[in-house]
């Protein structure tokens, strides 16, 4: 492996690196200039995109979206925005270098199968007058540019994966070696994945910043654990509701698993329910209302959290949970059984513990369930409680009314 190559796989997964890597790949060429690098799904869409890689020549503006939405990417761009933007809508159809990249894609295609082409400016061009073309007058002359190699790849795994790069050099020389053309389509490949990932990673650590700006400015506090009980973060509002000084429970997530037998018995069965894919909810000292997301429900919610783990969100509450529950029964006719029972489950009590506590039969504690159900029209526990805990989070004058 040639070290240029070397040096430009190890920079994969770094945003600063990796430009400077690509353009010392193009110098092992002895080329003075990276043209360009582009990730696209043929030289149709490359060509279409060209005016906004002009518009937009920022790199990092086409490193934000994965691959997955269609859209083309800029890696690299060795020449000012107006040249491309001349190059993208007028040159390009005039010029011997773009013709031999359509030929070679040609060939590819009747082939029918993935590979990689490269086309470069023969020396015989120049001897044929390409020097007083239109293309080297008004484009190339201004860079000082002498002769350029271009490759491309079609029929990479992904639709977006094609890389298309250009490597100018300057002067009037005599063009390309015939091994350096072979070892640019040899390499090929590796550079094209290597790109291809660069594009990815940078994509989703942009996107990951995007959801953690947005959840520091969440007013509710919101804790993500993984599948151990760690937890992975914790916003700017759950951090200032763990420094209160009723804020106990919540720095002891902080110090290690929740799963841990030092912590509170019923976050400790909060959390298993959580893995389960249940939702639930806690009422901690100081006001605040813990509620859980069900795994299944962070997809709806738009946070594309694929991996395992839990996430939950803290709430300043307004009513306490027995005034909750005392709204509850005046609003659904809840009789003294239902709402001792209600205030039992509100406060993380189990439906067998509470039996257990009163010395009554399970099956009387699921008939009480079943009617409380039915009257709240409820279909499960954990929406009975999401129905109080919306109650709980009442303002003042909001609770007054129901009451």
């Amino acid at each position: 492996m040639h070290p240029a190559l070397g040096d430009l796989m190890g920079a994969v997964a770094d945003e600063t690196r990796f430009s400077d890597a690509l353009s010392r790949y193009a110098t092992s060429f002895r080329a003075d200039l990276l043209g360009g690098a582009f990730l696209a799904s043929g030289l149709e869409q490359l060509a279409q995109w060209g005016a906004e890689f002009a518009m937009h020549p920022d790199v990092d503006y086409w490193l934000r979206s994965p691959s997955s939405e269609g859209t083309p990417a800029l890696l690299a761009m060795g020449v000012t925005p107006e040249a491309a933007q001349r190059y993208a809508s007028h040159y390009r159809l005039h010029d011997p270098l773009w013709d031999a990249a359509m030929a070679e894609r040609e060939r590819l295609a009747v082939r029918g199968t993935p590979g990689v082409w490269v086309a470069t400016d023969a020396p015989v061009q120049h001897t044929r007058g390409f020097r007083h073309s239109e293309i080297y007058n008004d484009f190339l002359r201004t860079y000082g540019i002498g002769t350029r190699m271009f490759g491309g790849g079609q029929g990479a795994k992904h639709p977006v994966g094609n890389l298309f790069m250009s490597i100018y050099r300057q002067g009037d020389d005599q063009g390309f070696s015939h091994d350096e053309v072979r070892r640019f389509q040899t390499e090929f490949v590796a550079v094209q994945h290597a790109a291809f990932l660069h594009r990815e990673m940078v994509a989703l650590r942009s996107r990951a910043r995007g959801l953690e700006t947005l959840m520091e400015r969440l007013p509710l506090g919101v804790l993500f654990f993984d599948s151990g009980g760690r937890l992975l973060h914790a916003n700017a509002r759950a951090r200032v509701l763990c420094e209160r000084p009723e804020g106990g429970v919540l720095r002891a997530l902080q110090r290690g698993s929740v799963l841990a037998s030092t912590a509170p018995a019923v976050l400790r069965a909060l959390f298993q329910q959580s893995l389960q894919g249940r939702s639930g909810c806690v009422e901690l000292p100081g006001g605040v209302l813990l509620v859980t997301l069900a795994i299944a429900e962070l997809a709806e919610l738009g946070l594309d959290h694929g991996a395992p783990g839990v996430a939950w969100v803290a709430m300043e509450r307004s009513l306490d949970s027995a005034a909750a529950v005392a709204l509850a029964r005046q609003a659904y006719r809840l009789s003294p059984a239902e709402s001792e029972l209600l205030l039992a489950l509100m406060r993380g009590q189990t439906p067998q513990g509470f039996a257990a506590a009163r010395g009554v039969r399970i099956s009387t504690v699921r008939t009480q369930m079943s009617t409380l159900l039915d009257k709240t029209q409820t279909q499960r526990q954990q929406e009975l409680l999401a129905l109080v805990a919306r109650l709980m989070l009442l303002a003042p004058a909001q609770a007054a009314a129901l009451s």
